[in-house]
């Protein structure tokens, strides 16, 4: 299983958002959200689909690429 899989099974499992990995709030003029504290990475899911990655997963890879660039 990779990070990506492990993540979403964290999120979907959670109580406290009820799978959504967000909790939402509103009083009929404002809306707003903030991540959950199973979603350290902001992981935006659509169901069982990652629709979004604000990058901070792959930035290991990146740093790793751009060393192997320079050498």
């Amino acid at each position: 299983m990779n990070k990506i899989e492990m993540l979403i099974r964290i999120i979907q499992n959670c109580d406290l958002c009820n799978g959504v990995g967000a909790n939402y709030f509103s009083n009929g003029e404002d809306y707003d959200f903030e991540n959950c504290e199973c979603n350290p990475y902001q992981l935006i899911l659509d169901g069982k689909d990652l629709i979004w990655d604000n990058g901070l997963l792959s930035q290991d890879e990146l740093s790793i690429f751009a060393t192997k660039e320079a050498n």
